[in-house]
């Protein structure tokens, strides 16, 4: 489920940032890629659609440094279990 996840990720912040998939990896901080709060709504627009999953900000503040597949992984553990 993850590589889903982190496919449909790659793509967002390919289209919103204009970059080529080859410019990102799973070891790509999310800092890195200059994201603004609209890109991170859209991040959290497609948690919830695609995945249905909620996401909120403070994942994002708590988290400033994580990785693509940190964050897959962290989307993929509130699927499996949505309480945590």
């Amino acid at each position: 489920m993850t590589d889903t996840i982190f496919q449909s990720i790659c793509e967002m912040l390919c289209d919103a940032k204009d970059l080529e998939p080859s410019a990102l990896s799973a070891d790509t901080r999310l800092n890195t890629l200059k994201l603004d709060s609209l890109d991170y709504v859209e991040l959290m627009v497609l948690a919830k659609r695609e995945f249905d999953i909620t996401l909120n900000a403070q994942m994002f503040i708590d988290h400033p440094d994580m990785s693509l597949m940190d964050m897959c992984g962290l989307l993929n553990a509130q699927r499996v279990s949505p309480d945590a």
